[in-house]
């Protein structure tokens, strides 16, 4: 059998069609499961816009708790419109009892003028450039039958099941969620990510998560995604000629004295 990132490839091949997979088991932690970081996260343009403000990004993640809540608590299938109204398909993946996974297929629109109206709406609150959204949606897959997306996404899920039952279990050396984090925080440092919105999306505890990452990391979250911070910063103050400023606010720092603090420390 093929390994699942090159179902995915294949599935999303000469289209505009975006699938990410939520880990809610470790279930993706197997050669064969194995996927890009691209295919975690929802992590086309017009959702990289859409969380381009602090509402932005707060509205986006509040939207994402509740469809993974859904699937998890209701362990069914199901298609929607976000917010902004791009339509999406997720049909969780169960192992036995348990939701090991969610799939998700999105980045379509079903109706360009209901999507415009959302943006617009949308847009009035959280002060993101609707015509930069306006523009992403010709980077959108247009759909003519709604049910395509569930059909995909179940094809995505089916094939994860098969693969976990052909796949010998063998034991990771650091726990799933551990591993899920500290790969979130390394392509997503700059943005500044905690375990209070990673909380709603792995589904767990907050103070749990971070027990555990301290616990197999010996640091906290937070100071792991800051050291991170500061290395990409120490690599861009010796390697160009770009102002200290900017670097800081390449790396996430909002506060160039707050840069200046924990960079001499």
């Amino acid at each position: 059998m093929q390994d699942l990132q090159f179902l995915i490839d294949m599935l999303t091949k000469g289209r505009k069609l975006h699938i990410s997979i939520l880990d809610l088991s470790g279930i993706l932690n197997t050669p064969s499961t194995k996927i890009s970081f691209d295919n975690v996260i929802h992590s086309k343009m017009f959702c990289n816009i859409a969380k381009s403000t602090e509402k932005g990004y707060r509205l986006c993640q509040r939207c994402k708790k509740l469809a993974n809540t859904k699937a998890v608590e209701y362990k069914k299938p199901f298609c929607g419109y976000c917010l902004y109204g791009l339509y999406e398909a997720a049909v969780p993946v169960i192992i036995g009892e348990t939701v090991a996974a969610v799939v998700y297929v999105g980045n379509a629109i079903t109706d360009t003028d209901q999507t415009y109206r959302r943006i617009d709406k949308v847009c009035r609150y959280t002060k993101v450039d609707r015509q930069q959204l306006y523009e992403q949606t010709r980077e959108c897959e247009c759909l003519n039958d709604e049910d395509e997306l569930l059909k995909i996404a179940e094809i995505v899920c089916d094939y994860i099941k098969m693969l976990y039952v052909k796949e010998p279990k063998t034991p990771d050396s650091m726990h799933w969620l551990v591993l899920a984090l500290k790969q979130y925080a390394e392509q997503m440092y700059c943005s500044n990510p905690t375990l209070k919105d990673l909380s709603a999306v792995y589904h767990k505890n907050e103070k749990y998560m971070g027990r555990l990452f301290a616990k197999e990391m010996h640091t906290s979250f937070h100071e792991y995604c800051l050291s991170l911070k500061l290395q990409k910063a120490e690599t861009l103050l010796l390697g160009t000629k770009a102002k200290i400023i900017d670097i800081a606010l390449d790396c996430g720092f909002d506060n160039i004295s707050y840069f200046n603090r924990t960079f001499k420390k």
